[in-house]
């Protein structure tokens, strides 16, 4: 632990804290070394325990929804850390306000803000409009923030103040091809992903409730995903040419999880040198666990690991990954982008879940 983080002495506010993030987040944090106190805000379950949004935090996870924060009290933390788990759109126009009051109250120096929604993932802001399909609210504050890739930005993220929390199919895929494109860059990139129910978060649409997803299996947003955009964005920073990428993703009749399969051509790579090249680029993560075969979403729901599986076959390379959306695609990589920022140790709080 960084020398100078004590133990409890990071207070943690959570922004939409009834969500199905949130809840995930105030679990992650109360087992947290290095997190004392945790403020939970939530407008429609203002004054409620959060059991009342979280049933299994019950006699486990005591607390009680505020309305809005408490600035008076989070003044007086050491350090803060402010989650905001709510849906796209809602910090982007309230961060000015928001960014204001931690002024006010002599807490902008001493806070860091991460954003689990998509408002701050890409820098252009045509390209948020046309991923998002609104204009942004404060387009001048897109390229103060850090893309929170942790595996991939660690030493960007370190003592980083504003960080952008990638999206869960982002996530994903990102580190299932980056590796890849180290070894070769194919022309063209096939990427099929499939989701749980619980991405969609906790208010349903006709097209994402539960019920209209159960034995049923479907594409949607075909080839115009707004992931995409944002792993188009986080990749053409690289110095390498980038592949044509389609991606497909599907809505499958399970809560939560995300399963891509990635398909390219790479005639001259071997089977060794696939594996040996994602051992080498992953060889100090501790949340990436590689093998032959291919994932299982069982094996990742409720951790904040990404299981990677690899095969070759006549030049057809196939990259799959399975990780928790709420987790490692959501809540669990806040936390972990949490501790880089801070340099606190990047597994704290996050072992076996």
């Amino acid at each position: 632990m960084n020398d100078s983080i004590e133990p409890k002495t990071v207070t943690a506010l959570i922004l939409g804290a009834a969500g199905y993030g949130g809840g995930e987040l105030l679990r992650l944090l109360h087992a947290h070394p290095a997190v004392g106190d945790v403020q939970a805000v939530s407008a429609s379950h203002a004054d409620q325990p959060w059991h009342a949004a979280h049933p299994r935090l019950r006699g486990f996870v005591p607390g009680v929804f505020n309305a809005r924060p408490d600035f008076e009290a989070l003044a007086l933390a050491e350090h803060l850390v402010i989650f905001s788990a709510q849906p796209n759109g809602r910090l982007a126009g309230q961060w000015p306000d928001l960014q204001a009051q931690l002024l006010d109250h002599g807490l902008y120096e001493k806070s860091r803000v991460i954003d689990l929604s998509g408002d701050f993932r890409l820098t252009d802001p045509a390209e948020y409009q046309a991923a998002y399909g609104q204009a942004h609210p404060c387009p001048e504050w897109l390229d103060q923030w850090e893309y929170g890739l942790s595996e991939h930005r660690g030493e960007e993220l370190a003592g980083a103040k504003l960080i952008s929390n990638p999206g869960c199919f982002a996530t994903a895929i990102q580190l299932a091809l980056k590796p890849l494109l180290s070894l070769g860059v194919p022309d063209w990139v096939s990427i099929n992903g499939v989701t749980g129910s619980s991405g969609s978060g906790v208010h349903p649409s006709a097209n994402t409730h539960h019920p209209e997803r159960a034995n049923d299996f479907r594409a949607y947003k075909v080839l115009a995903h707004q992931h995409e955009a944002e792993v188009r964005a986080a990749l053409s920073n690289g110095q390498r040419p980038l592949p044509t990428l389609a991606f497909v993703p599907h809505s499958a009749p399970m809560t939560r999880g995300i399963f891509i399969t990635l398909q390219a051509r790479l005639p001259d790579l071997t089977r060794d040198e696939l594996l040996q090249g994602y051992e080498w680029y992953y060889g100090k993560a501790p949340f990436i666990r590689l093998s032959e075969s291919s994932p299982r979403i069982h094996a990742v729901v409720g951790s904040n690991a990404c299981d990677i599986g690899l095969q070759v076959h006549e030049g057809q390379v196939v990259v799959m990954a399975a990780l928790d959306n709420l987790i490692k695609g959501m809540a669990g990589q806040a936390v972990q982008n949490m501790n880089l920022s801070l340099g606190l140790p990047e597994s704290s709080g996050l072992g076996l879940l």
